[in-house]
């Protein structure tokens, strides 16, 4: 029983273990996206629908503005899968849709993501598993895969939030998520708590997570030792992730300091889940050291429960954490923190400046007398804390109420499973009524003198809204020049598009045809080179030819000089040798006459030659 709170409210948010296998979850609750109203938003939770039911919902809600349903634990099945996709296709307006605990397998996943996910442009959060194990999805890999396969194929998607707690998920899944998450940009918050991942496949899913807001691992079978390095390195690299479970995992000692590091160097990063996690006094220690000395964290909400968190030591770093850090929500239940611990956290929370924790839970802790005594002593000038979580401990009838009467800030005190009285747990309750009656009434005085000092404002944002109107108009006249100026550019650009392209097909036709030309004048370059080789050879041989008879020409005038010369000698010394010699003279001057001649043609020869060899030459 609950002092401020319905008893169900109670066992819900106190996380106390009981038989169930659900009872080892994290007690964080679920945040939905908007305030639903009864209008848009319809529960058939454990109706036991099956597929005829279904379709028959299909049927009656079309066309509906529904914008949740949640068809959690029935016993859907895959025979239901084609009347899920009928029934997501009947609602137009549908944003959050509800499947946990169906018992569908990995055909009716496809089946309803490839008939009604791959073009569903509403639906922006899909819940296929809940930590509740009642009748769980069995997803698996291959249904994960197809999920995905669907999501990727449907480029105007909205589907930010996915749900695959208790899945039968393994740690082949991580590499099919990681891959799909490199390249997506729409998903934000990934739920895959309660399937057995192991150290391999979250260490694969976890570089692939920076984009992600919140991200959900929690007793996935890992361990700190084989992910810290890849966990480590996703808290320094995101600028986004502000919701963080690993929760359920073992985090050994050494590993778990250097997570603790990377945590208080994450700054966006307001909601951390480490319950029963082993992290005992070292690891506290480790985590206390990170957040009190961090310059950048603005973690709001942790969650340390089941964590054996039982020596003095480790109390005194949980109020470090409490008095020095901006922490709004601190939850410690079932760690053996006795009268001592609590006391040190009651000495945190009377300190000087007034911690701005709203919420500590201290269900299971071992608390009795002495440690709730001295925890009520110190709210009593607290304002900031609001809620007190006490369930499960030691308190009986003793307890002195008058500490409680003092207290004029909490609103709800949760002192169910003690030995408390049914009389003195109503007086608390009432207690506790009291002050939230009076937080209430303080509200409309406040509101009221905010209203009047508002009301000067209200005349001024008329004044604004009235200039904006006008300012509408007159953009909205700017904005129909710009438009045609804008069709009149667009019309010049096409009609300078069609004149360039016009003026390229000249230009490559003129490039052609001076193609064509370049390789008609190397044809004649080429034809003129050799035509000039065999003339140059030509003229070789003629000019040694040449050459020949000049000499034979020097040869036969030196003769005939010495015979001109003998003759004269000899015309002297013999007359009658002077007329044989005229004889041989008069003999040789034929063949004199005929070598000038054969010379003379020789060089007209030449000459015809090298001016063959220079025809159509232009230099």
């Amino acid at each position: 029983m609950a002092a401020a709170s319905p008893p169900g409210d109670a066992e819900r948010s106190a996380g106390v273990r009981s038989g169930t296998a659900a009872s080892l979850r994290p007690s964080t609750p679920r945040r939905p996206t908007k305030p639903w109203s009864s209008e848009d938003r319809l529960s058939f939770r454990s109706l036991r629908f099956g597929a005829a039911a279904a379709s028959c919902l299909a049927l009656q809600l079309k066309g509906r503005n529904v914008t949740r349903i949640d068809l959690g634990n029935n016993q859907l099945g895959d025979n239901a899968a084609a009347a899920i996709a009928s029934l997501i296709h009947a609602l137009p307006k549908l944003k959050s849709l509800l499947l946990a605990g169906n018992i569908l397998g990995p055909a009716g996943v496809k089946e309803i993501a490839t008939s009604e996910l791959e073009s569903n442009e509403t639906l922006e959060h899909l819940a296929l598993g809940e930590p509740k194990r009642q009748r769980p999805n069995y997803v698996t890999t291959e249904g994960l895969q197809a999920l995905l396969l669907s999501l990727a194929r449907n480029a105007r998607r909205k589907i930010a939030s996915l749900e695959l707690s208790c899945t039968a998920l393994r740690a082949d899944a991580g590499k099919a998520l990681a891959d799909f998450l490199e390249t997506d940009s729409v998903l934000t918050s990934l739920d895959v708590s309660g399937n057995c991942f192991t150290s391999e496949g979250i260490s694969t899913l976890l570089p692939a997570c920076a984009k992600l807001k919140r991200l959900d691992i929690a007793e996935t079978s890992c361990r700190g030792e084989l992910i810290h390095a890849k966990l480590c390195d996703l808290l320094q690299k995101t600028e986004a992730l502000a919701e963080l479970s690993i929760a359920f995992n073992l985090l050994e000692p050494r590993p778990l300091r250097r997570i603790a590091r990377a945590l208080s160097s994450c700054a966006p990063l307001l909601t951390l889940n480490m319950a029963s996690t082993g992290m005992e006094t070292e690891g506290v220690i480790a985590l206390a050291d990170g957040l009190v000395n961090s310059q950048v964290s603005n973690l709001r909400d942790l969650d340390i429960s089941e964590n054996n968190i039982s020596e003095i030591e480790a109390a005194v770093h949980v109020a470090k954490i409490i008095a020095q850090t901006k922490l709004q929500s601190l939850r410690l239940n079932r760690n053996p923190l006795g009268d001592a611990g609590v006391c040190e956290l009651a000495d945190a929370l009377g300190s000087e400046p007034c911690p701005p924790l709203h919420s500590l839970e201290l269900g299971s802790c071992r608390v009795a007398h002495l440690g709730a005594s001295m925890m009520f002593m110190a709210l009593r000038e607290n304002p900031m804390l609001l809620t007190l979580r006490l369930s499960d401990n030691l308190l009986d009838d003793m307890l002195d109420i008058t500490l409680i009467e003092a207290l004029h800030h909490i609103q709800q005190l949760h002192l169910d499973s003690n030995r408390l009285s049914h009389r003195k747990l109503s007086k608390i309750a009432e207690l506790c009524a009291r002050n939230r009656h009076r937080v209430r009434t303080k509200e409309p005085r406040a509101l009221g003198k905010q209203i009047k000092s508002l009301l000067p404002q209200e005349a001024m944002l008329k004044q604004h809204k009235l200039q904006a109107a006008k300012d509408s108009a007159e953009v909205f006249v700017r904005v129909s020049a710009q438009s045609i100026a804008g069709e009149e550019l667009r019309q010049l650009r096409l009609g300078m598009m069609k004149s360039a392209k016009q003026t390229e097909q000249k230009i490559a036709t003129l490039e052609a045809t001076l193609l064509q030309r370049r390789d008609y004048l190397d044809s004649i370059k080429d034809a003129l080179a050799e035509t000039a080789r065999a003339c140059e050879i030509e003229i070789a041989e003629k000019t040694e030819v040449l050459m020949q008879k000049e000499n034979q020409l020097s040869d036969l005038q030196a003769r005939v000089t010495d015979l001109e010369a003998q003759l004269a000698r000899r015309r002297a010394q013999h007359p009658k040798l002077l007329a044989e010699i005229r004889e041989e003279i008069s003999a040789a001057l034929p063949k004199t006459e005929e070598l000038k001649a054969q010379e003379e043609e020789m060089r007209r020869e030449l000459k015809a030659l090298q001016d063959k060899s220079l025809i159509g030459f232009k230099p």
